[in-house]
């Protein structure tokens, strides 16, 4: 089976020129700031692991400018003030309440009455990594 091409969208393909422009020019190893800011927003726009790629930088060195620059998706969408999970109602008069905080302060409570309780784990799981 054949590779199809992939093709590289303009705005990344501006920046890979810049990159490597840069990079004939250099009189240092280290990356100037402007074109860290302009790989953060190309990175929020067309993800991390792509834009690391198309213009020759650390991928882990690049989520930390996007994060950095608060342009990642993560960052843009507002976070839901609450969220319902509903279950199917077991008669029962047991109750569960579980808090958890993340490091940042973000909070989350869960309170079940009756019947058994939601997967904790995975739960705390899927919230702290929306809280970080």
């Amino acid at each position: 089976m054949a590779k199809t091409a992939r093709t590289v969208p303009a705005p990344l393909a501006a920046g890979a020129r810049r990159f490597a422009q840069w990079r004939r020019q250099r009189r240092t190893r280290r990356i100037p700031e402007e074109l860290w800011s302009l790989a953060a927003r190309l990175g929020a726009e067309h993800g991390a692991s792509r834009t690391a790629r198309a213009l020759g930088v650390h991928y882990y060195d690049l989520r930390k400018r996007i994060e950095a620059s608060g342009t990642s998706p993560r960052e843009r969408g507002a976070a839901p003030a609450f969220l319902e999970l509903l279950a199917s109602p077991a008669p029962s008069a047991s109750e569960h309440v579980v808090e958890i905080e993340s490091a940042s302060g973000s909070k989350l409570r869960v309170q079940t009455r009756g019947g058994s309780a939601p997967d904790l784990a995975a739960l705390s799981r899927l919230f702290l990594e929306w809280a970080t």
